[in-house]
């Protein structure tokens, strides 16, 4: 929770750093619903696009409006019932981005987030993804909902041009 709270702190920092001039398009989406692996990459869904401007998301599919250059962000509530690892990338129009996967070994009951994050070239209509994988079909994105807070969401991701 401390980490995805610094998460998002960091994301707010970043974006009031970049200027109100520079940071003409900002997304921030997430999902309240748990998401495990299976045998084959799956696509994380996002069911909330809690706010944004000039970018667009669907289902997990975040549509750049504009030309530009984007610092991109996904911070996942990793966990689940089992021991495997738990891998994280991002993929712009279908194509998984280079050297952008960062994975973390989950033991029964544990919970951490996974943080991918990188800066792309984008061009209006590009399509950028967050992908995960599990070596257990237990593991994966987990949502925890504890009494009287916010949900943990099993994933944030944050975005916004910096040029």
């Amino acid at each position: 929770m401390k980490v995805v709270s610094r998460a998002i702190m960091l994301s707010a920092i970043l974006l009031a750093s970049a200027g109100s001039a520079s940071a003409t398009s900002w997304i921030q989406a997430s999902s309240t619903e748990e998401q495990l692996a299976s045998d084959k990459p799956k696509v994380v869904t996002m069911n909330s696009t809690d706010g944004s401007k000039n970018i667009k998301q669907e289902k997990g599919v975040v549509r750049v409006n504009e030309n530009g250059s984007f610092f991109l962000m996904a911070a996942a509530q990793i966990g689940g019932k089992g021991k495997g690892l738990v891998r994280m990338w991002m993929r712009v129009n279908g194509k998984d981005v280079d050297n952008s996967n960062t994975e973390q070994l989950i033991n029964d009951g544990f919970t951490t987030v996974l943080v991918c994050q990188g800066v792309a070239e984008l061009k209006r209509g590009d399509r950028i993804e967050v992908v995960f994988s599990g070596s257990d079909p237990g593991v994966g994105l987990v949502v925890k909902k504890p009494a009287g807070e916010p949900v943990v969401p099993s994933i944030i991701f944050s975005g916004w041009r910096i040029d």
